[in-house]
Order: C-alpha cells, then sequence, then structure tokens
C-alpha cells in the first residue's frame, strides 16, 4: 500500500512539473463544441478521467472477487457440513462392523456348540438304534420261545 501511494506521488510531481512547463493554451474539440483551456487543465481532467475509469474496473474487479470468495466460503461450509456428515456415517458403519463381527464369532461359537451337541445326539441315537435292534431281537427270540411253548401248552391241554 505505501509503494503504490509513493508510486502515485511521484507521478503526480511528474504531472505538475509537465503541466507547469506546458502552461499554455490548447484548442480542444468535444464532439461539436471547440474550447480553449490550458494544457495543464486538459492534461489533469484526462488523469482524473482516467483514474476513475481505472477506480471503476479495480472496484468491478474487486467485488467480483468477493463475491467468488464469499461463494467458495459457502461451498467450503457445505463440504464441512458434508464431511461432518459422512464422518458420523463412517463411525455408525464402523459399530455396525464391530457389532456384526461380535455377533459372527457369536454364531461361529454356537454352530460349533450344536455340531458338537448334534454329534452327541448321533452317537446317542446309534446306541439306541443298537440297544432297539438288540431288544427287537430278544423279543423275537422270546416270541420264538413263547410260541413254541404255547404250542407245547397246546399239546398238554390236549392231553388233559
Amino acid at each position: 500500500m505505501q509503494l503504490g501511494f509513493i508510486f502515485v506521488l511521484i507521478v503526480s510531481i511528474f504531472i505538475a512539473i509537465f503541466a507547469i512547463q506546458n502552461g499554455g493554451l490548447v484548442t480542444v474539440d468535444l464532439f461539436l463544441a471547440s474550447y480553449q483551456t490550458p494544457l495543464a487543465v486538459v492534461i489533469m481532467v484526462c488523469i482524473i478521467l482516467g483514474a476513475i475509469i481505472i477506480l471503476a474496473l479495480g472496484s468491478f474487479r474487486q467485488f467480483k472477487k468477493i463475491s467468488e470468495t464469499k461463494e467458495l466460503k459457502n461451498k467450503i461450509k457445505v463440504f464441512d457440513s458434508e464431511k461432518a456428515q459422512l464422518e458420523t456415517t463412517i463411525k455408525s458403519l464402523e459399530a455396525e462392523i464391530q457389532n456384526l463381527k461380535e455377533n459372527n464369532i457369536s454364531l461361529t461359537n454356537q454352530i460349533s456348540d450344536l455340531q458338537s451337541k448334534n454329534g452327541e445326539i448321533e452317537s446317542i441315537n446309534a446306541k439306541l438304534n443298537e440297544e432297539i435292534k438288540a431288544s427287537i431281537t430278544t423279543n423275537e427270540t422270546e416270541l420264538a420261545e413263547g410260541a413254541g411253548l404255547n404250542v407245547n401248552n397246546e399239546e398238554f391241554e390236549t392231553q388233559n
């Protein structure tokens, strides 16, 4: 900022020196009118008009940059809110993953327990099937022997 002020001050000094050295009258034709004014006034009016034009363009440019900055800040806010939402979602999904892992471990343990119980049940079932077969065989033998007794009993009764 100070360098700009110093530069403007130096330029103004040169313009003032130039205006003093060129103080003669000049004819200015502007549209349909013709004016006779000192050269210094013409130079100062041109410099002031140039400064106003530069100021207007600079202000427009500055306004454009300010609006772009506001727009970018709004986008940053939107992105920050989205980031916060996504981080919350990530945390909830990580918690869900952890719960699913724990459930998976629990279910795996239950499966292994059920498989061992199933093996025990199968061995008990096999023993019971063997006992039933043995009992059936014993019952068939007893029936066969009992049928023989019945035949003997009938012969005994017929004899009596």
